[in-house]
């Protein structure tokens, strides 16, 4: 699942910057993409470091 919204992430982040949309959809993808790929990635390395711990 979080592999998922990883990939959406950059997807939004990548529309964001290519495409000619408003203003308002281009920086709803261009702020949303790269929160969810934070989130994603923050989530994942939390995940293995708790797995290694325990």
């Amino acid at each position: 699942m979080l592999m998922i919204v990883l990939i959406v992430g950059n997807l939004l982040t990548i529309l964001g910057l290519t495409t000619n949309l408003s203003s308002v959809v281009t920086r709803l993808f261009l702020f949303g993409g790269p929160t969810l790929t934070v989130l994603a990635a923050v989530s994942i390395v939390v995940i293995v470091l708790k797995a290694k711990r325990g």
